[in-house]
């Protein structure tokens, strides 16, 4: 799967609009996240779970922040218990 990378917090603003699907009505309407000259579009569903796995990484990253010991021992535990 090629990967893509989308760094977030340069001078680029993020804003959000929506946009209308063809006049057949068949994709119903559209987001758009745009982050400087990239567009993201997709369907409620799909935006949402962007933005549900964006903020989970967000509270991960202060989460490590905070104590990066104690997430990596947790982090092994879980591991662990999935072995």
């Amino acid at each position: 799967m090629a990967r893509v990378t989308i760094r977030v917090g340069g001078p680029d603003p993020v804003v959000a609009t929506i946009i209308k699907a063809t006049s057949v009505g068949l994709l119903g309407t559209e987001g758009i996240v745009s982050v400087g000259q990239l567009f993201i579009t997709g369907q409620p569903a799909a935006l949402r779970a962007l933005a549900d796995a964006c903020e989970e990484a967000a509270a991960m990253a202060v989460e490590y922040d905070a104590d990066p010991d104690a997430f990596n021992q947790r982090e092994q535990a879980e591991r662990d218990l999935d072995a």
